[in-house]
């Protein structure tokens, strides 16, 4: 149970504010939206102006204040973000784009004290996460800040499934039923779908703008056998949707379907029962606008070719984007999406441990199980390339070389005390008496630091901007080497004052995986 008394309040300055990119008030288009943007929607779409008019005749409403969470040294608004912006754009209404709303709010900034929302006390929350249940409740209910129509509600649940949280995870939070989180989840993704399609301007609009499209008539439909049916479609375990015709004959119906929604053809009156539903989709089996010849089958699911052009697209944004890896805002290490399989089994059944672990609960556990996996992963990934022995003889004669410095700083001791100077057979008997044996010990494991190290001075990485990361990161990470560091390591295991912190373990895996995802393609090539 999260405490929000204990959350810190403190006032800081609109200016400094961020609004949040992820807010669910934003229809998402593919694109990170900038500030501007998210004003200029917000203002649009959301009723800021109004706002805005109504903090200036009546003052700023202290019963609801914003929450705000740090990210990269940047308070950013998880909740209040209209409210922030109504106070932006009477701190500067050139912000505003349309010349008769601005005019409006300048002609009304006349009788207003602008140093009362110059600073906005705010709630600090710790991560998105620990704010989620706030902000729930204050968008569904009980509350007097506007409410969120059910996209907006199921885009929150989704932001935070594709972060990583299970539907368990999900349910408990929030108080509802695994059933519910996996049919708000089913209708995000249906609604992802209607939103890509090639729809004519006026019903595209009102899909856009969400608040005049019902997507309950929508579930309606698919909810049902005979609807589900005719949309060629189908959902996976996680309330993902299976395409079962082909990209042109899916995106027809689905056409249809919208638009037959949008006017009024299809509500709860005309689809009422199933026997309603029944005979509304037999009408439409002799309609030659579809192919009904075409037989349902998840062989004709174009899903992964679609995430694959996508991802294509975005890799051709910015190829430094490639050694990189999102990070996740979610309660989890790394996100759902991400899947290493090495071909090893306990190596992959840690890394299956680690990625359902919740990392702000269990963040001691995540940085052992971290430290175990990166460290297997690459004693493997080393020995399937022979490395192994090369490290072995490499330490070797580094021992050598320090034993061959003390054994003569002891003989020059020796001989300046008694003026001997030792012949061969005294240096063996000390040799032997010391223990400098030469070589290293037969149960020796190198330091997962010596491993990587030796990965950045081999020829093992053919791609010259991935090692150069590797080596940036190693010399110069503090939050890497508490990972991978072997001091680090014990007093992370052995001491009890030296706490694992949740931020920069993200950060550590951050910047390794790139190296972590290449040693587990290769390890699968072997």
């Amino acid at each position: 149970m999260i405490n929000y008394f204990e959350w810190p309040k403190k006032k800081i300055s609109i200016t400094s504010l961020k609004l949040d990119s992820e807010n669910p008030r934003l229809t998402q288009s593919g694109k990170k939206n900038s500030q501007s943007d998210i004003i200029d929607y917000l203002i649009e779409n959301e009723k800021v102006i109004e706002l805005a008019k109504s903090i200036i005749q009546q003052n700023y409403f202290l019963n609801e204040q914003p929450i705000v969470t740090k990210e990269n040294n940047k308070f950013i608004v998880l909740e209040g973000n209209r409210r922030v912006t109504a106070c932006k754009i009477l701190l500067n209404p050139d912000l505003i784009k349309s010349d008769s709303k601005r005019t409006q709010i300048k002609r009304l900034l006349k009788n207003f004290d602008i140093e009362i929302i110059k600073k906005l006390e705010v709630y600090i929350s710790p991560d998105r996460p620990s704010a989620d249940q706030m902000i729930v409740n204050r968008h569904t209910g009980g509350s007097v800040v506007e409410r969120w129509d059910k996209t907006k509600q199921d885009r929150f649940i989704h932001n935070r499934f594709i972060d990583g949280e299970t539907i368990d995870e999900l349910s408990t939070k929030f108080s509802t039923t695994k059933g519910e989180i996996k049919k708000s989840l089913k209708r995000y993704n249906v609604f992802n779908e209607i939103r890509k399609l090639q729809l004519d301007d006026k019903y595209l609009k009102d899909v856009l703008e969400e608040t005049k499209f019902s997507m309950t008539n929508v579930e309606r439909v698919y909810e049902s056998r005979y609807g589900r049916d005719f949309l060629g479609l189908d959902f996976n375990d996680n309330s993902s949707i299976k395409k079962l015709l082909p990209k042109e004959e899916f995106e027809k119906r689905l056409s249809f379907l919208v638009k037959k929604v949008l006017d009024g053809e299809i509500n709860s009156r005309s689809l009422n029962t199933e026997d309603d539903k029944k005979k509304y989709f037999d009408s439409l089996s002799n309609s030659k606008d579809f192919d009904f010849t075409i037989s349902l089958d998840e062989s004709n699911d174009y899903s992964d070719i679609e995430d694959q052009v996508e991802n294509e697209v975005e890799d051709t944004n910015n190829e430094e984007e490639k050694l990189k890896v999102k990070r996740t805002n979610s309660s989890k290490l790394f996100g759902e999406n991400i899947h290493l399989v090495s071909g090893h089994k306990r190596i992959d059944r840690i890394f299956s441990e680690l990625k359902s672990l919740n990392l702000k609960n269990h963040t001691n556990a995540v940085a052992v199980l971290m430290r175990s996996y990166i460290d297997m992963l690459t004693y493997q990934y080393l020995k399937n390339h022979n490395e192994i022995d090369e490290i072995k003889k490499l330490k070797g004669k580094e021992i050598q070389e320090e034993n061959d410095k003390i054994l003569t700083k002891i003989l020059n001791f020796y001989q300046s005390k008694t003026n001997y100077v030792p012949d061969e057979k005294f240096k063996n008997d000390l040799k032997k008496e010391l223990k400098f044996s030469g070589g290293v010990p037969r149960n020796f494991i190198p330091s997962l630091k010596f491993m990587l190290s030796h990965i950045v001075s081999s020829d093992l990485l053919e791609e010259p901007k991935m090692k150069s990361s590797l080596q940036s990161h190693l010399s110069s990470s503090n939050k890497i080497e508490k990972i991978i560091g072997h001091n680090e390591f014990n007093n992370l295991v052995h001491n009890e004052y030296y706490p694992s912190d949740s931020s920069e373990l993200q950060d550590a895996w951050e910047k390794l995986f790139p190296i972590l995802e290449f040693m587990v393609n290769n390890l699968k090539k072997k």
